[in-house]
């Protein structure tokens, strides 16, 4: 009996010294790091893409711990004493001279200087701090992106990514595309509640993502709740301002059954806006829900919608006040992806994704005219005409006959009708991605199946493209680090594409006086852009798509130092950048061809400084050169030979300062925008002055529980069109309070 009795003793000893050991690892960030080797006495397990790990491991028989070695390529190695009886929670530092990890670049876990890429990451704090009701405005502080929109809230907005065109950059949320097929996106409907990271990549990223992404990818990555908090979390909001305007906000979040995790929201901004005929309503929610079966594979399930009424009462500063248009968009998109790792090496997961857009135009005015007249100034700059707008004019007037030089008086006559349109677009799309890691490196594979359609005047039409990808990372010693990928894809309409990127960083320097690390990067890349459903198919009484259309084509070669410097407090990038344009489709009397081209090139700079650890100033700016190369109109004073691409200024940038003391968060922003060039088919200028738009945001957390906020729009109340016609906003206030339970 006795010896039993020690029998069992020792088995269970020894079962408790087996026991499994279970963790989370996390970034800097709190995004979870997938693929992270955990090494615990002799046994190595990675963990999954939800940063989960399980070791089968002997622990110590005094301490009952083990001694592990937690490693990933980017981040600094940890030792850590891990114990089976508790949940192990571990956050990796990021190892110089990295700024932050990326999934956008390669589909998987890295690190920029990794995936040698150009990136830029906000984080749901960044959001959070400055309060911003829409994407759009965040991405206006980020290097390499040029932002432009028709002048109110809801109106047409578009981004520009280092001089390509508005159609050249691939937004996703959650691996969703929400462009277009084709490309087209207005991103001023996407609100910033449920955003818990956004990634942008600058370069072409085609080899990875497809068409859309030939200048560079955005992608939106919601919220989620923690399985192993089992306690629903709640937050709420309401604010108030002027114009009318109002936006409320409120979300769940949390865990069921330590596998089920939840995160729920909805939220709606409301203004009756500046002029006659300017509302907007903008209504929006997020379910992301996910489900665990092991530590080895989960589920997750994501739902978006937002729906917005507007009205568009047109060029105002140029006397037009439509009264008669509306806008009703709907915007869903749902993706599903799952998670599974095969062994210590292998993740593989299959994700299924559906984008539908529904957006109607009405125009009820009755037929009529107005007639228009202003002043407007004519320079030649180096061969080429630019036009200015000085002032508008009364057209019942006579003014004198002469006038000084380079002015001139421009009438116009503009017409109102009535006149609907409907957009109705859908995007089904299923895919598989492997991904193997080995020492010092990994290997991303996949496959992408895209179901592309549309309702058109003509009637229904699709197309349907089918692409492969792979991109290998590898490591070579520690201070060289390559990247490459390349993708084919097989259109319907098109036929068979190729794109392709690659790169390398070196780390130049380490720790040498004031600087941390030196590392110098090197890329290259093709991207495409595909023809719209419009351009290929559409078969009207006086204009009809051309199903021989190839893809619009992007070439960029980039150079960039990335140094840190005083243990990290300052870092700095600056990257040069040549692209070329070619294959450009445009209208050409009853169809669309590739016959335009055009180049961008230009020097970018970013620094975030930590000057205090609650005090932070981060600078962006970019030099940026366009000219048009080929053209449908060469002598055209807008988009002729010569001439710099529209809405691409020479000069833009950012500056923000973000301060956190205890309590307190205050940040004070600037956007500044140089003169540009324009397109305005009402009195034919061509020229739009620079502006900046500077504000501020604050709050306070009273307790925990509840914290008042307040936020100013063009704080200095500055006059400026982002579009010809079209007025900025005035100074807006908003404020209100948010409360957490």
């Amino acid at each position: 009996m006795r010896s039993l009795v020690l029998l069992l003793s020792f088995a269970a000893a020894l079962a408790a010294d087996r026991s499994p050991i279970h963790g989370l690892i996390l970034d800097p960030t709190g995004l979870p790091i997938e693929g992270a080797a955990v090494e615990c006495a002799g046994h190595t397990t990675y963990s999954n893409a939800e940063g989960r790990f399980t070791a089968a491991s002997t622990v110590d028989a005094k301490t009952q711990q083990c001694l592990a070695q937690v490693t990933k390529t980017g981040f600094e190695t940890l030792s850590i004493q891990l114990s089976p009886n508790s949940e192990n929670r571990l956050t990796l530092k990021l190892r110089s001279p990295p700024e932050s990890v990326v999934v956008t670049a390669t589909r998987y876990q890295t690190t920029p200087e990794e995936a040698a890429v150009s990136a830029s990451v906000v984080t749901a704090a960044d959001l959070a701090a400055r309060n911003l009701p829409q994407v759009p405005d965040v991405l206006r502080e980020l290097p390499g992106l040029q932002i432009s929109d028709y002048g109110r809230r809801g109106a047409l907005t578009e981004v520009f990514t280092r001089g390509s065109d508005s159609t050249s950059t691939l937004v996703l949320l959650d691996g969703v595309p929400l462009n277009d097929p084709g490309g087209q996106l207005n991103l001023a409907h996407i609100s910033s509640l449920g955003i818990d990271r956004l990634e942008v990549i600058r370069g072409p990223e085609s080899a990875l993502f497809g068409a859309e992404a030939a200048a560079g990818v955005i992608q939106l990555f919601t919220k989620h709740g923690d399985a192993e908090d089992t306690t629903p979390h709640f937050e709420a909001s309401y604010e108030r301002g002027n114009f009318q305007t109002d936006r409320w906000t409120g979300s769940m979040e949390g865990g069921l059954f330590h596998k089920l995790d939840y995160y729920l929201e909805a939220d709606q901004l409301h203004t009756v806006g500046a002029y006659q005929n300017d509302y907007y309503r903008d209504t929006s929610a997020t379910a992301n829900i996910g489900y665990r079966f092991s530590d080895a594979t989960q589920l997750h399930g994501v739902f978006r919608i937002y729906d917005a009424n507007l009205s568009t009462p047109g060029q105002i500063d140029y006397g037009i006040d439509d009264l008669g248009t509306t806008e009703q968009t709907r915007d869903s998109s749902v993706s599903l992806r799952l998670d599974d790792a095969r062994g210590s090496h292998y993740l593989q997961q299959f994700t299924f994704g559906y984008h539908r857009l529904n957006d109607f135009f009405d125009d009820t005015d009755p037929y009529s005219t107005q007639l228009q007249e202003a002043l407007v100034r004519d320079v030649t700059v180096n061969g080429l005409a630019r036009t200015y707008f000085v002032q508008l004019l009364n057209p019942n007037l006579v003014y004198p006959v002469a006038l000084p030089q380079g002015f001139r008086i421009v009438q116009n006559t503009y017409y109102f009708g009535a006149y609907t349109s409907l957009n109705l677009t859908k995007r089904t799309s299923a895919s598989y991605q492997g991904t193997w890691q080995h020492r010092g490196g990994s290997v991303v594979f996949g496959y992408n199946y895209q179901r592309q359609s549309a309702v058109l005047s003509s009637g229904d039409v699709e197309r349907n493209n089918n692409g492969l990808y792979v991109n290998a990372q590898q490591s070579l010693g520690d201070r060289i680090l390559l990247s490459a990928g390349g993708r084919f894809e097989h259109s319907s309409a098109f036929g068979v594409i190729g794109s392709a990127r690659g790169g390398g960083s070196v780390l130049l320097f380490k720790e040498h006086g004031a600087l941390d690390s030196t590392t110098l990067r090197l890329s290259a890349g093709r991207g495409t852009t595909e023809p719209s459903l419009l351009e290929n198919f559409v078969q009207a009484g006086y204009y009809f798509g051309n199903p021989n259309l190839k893809p619009e084509t992007t070439t960029t070669y980039e150079a960039a130092l990335v140094q840190d410097w005083w243990q990290r407090r300052l870092h700095t990038e600056v990257a040069v950048f040549r692209s070329s344009f070619e294959n450009l489709i445009a209208f050409v009397s009853d169809t669309w061809q590739n016959v335009q081209a055009s180049w961008g090139r230009g020097v970018e700079f970013s620094a975030q400084a930590r000057i205090l650890p609650s005090l932070q100033v981060t600078g962006t700016y970019m030099r940026l050169y366009t000219r048009v190369t080929a053209s449908t109109t060469p002598l055209d004073s807008t988009t002729g030979l010569g001439q710099q691409l529209v809405h691409r200024p020479l000069n833009s940038g950012a500056l923000t300062i973000a301060a956190t003391p205890r309590r307190w968060s205050f940040v004070l922003g600037a956007n500044f925008v140089g003169e540009s060039q324009d397109a305005d088919f009402t009195f034919g200028v061509n020229r739009n002055p620079g502006h900046e738009n500077i504000y501020a945001s604050a709050s306070y957390q009273i307790n925990r529980h509840i914290s008042p906020m307040l936020r100013v729009d063009n704080l200095l109340n500055e006059r400026y069109e982002e579009v010809l016609g079209y007025p900025a906003l005035s100074r807006g206030v908003l404020g209100g309070m948010r409360f957490r339970w």
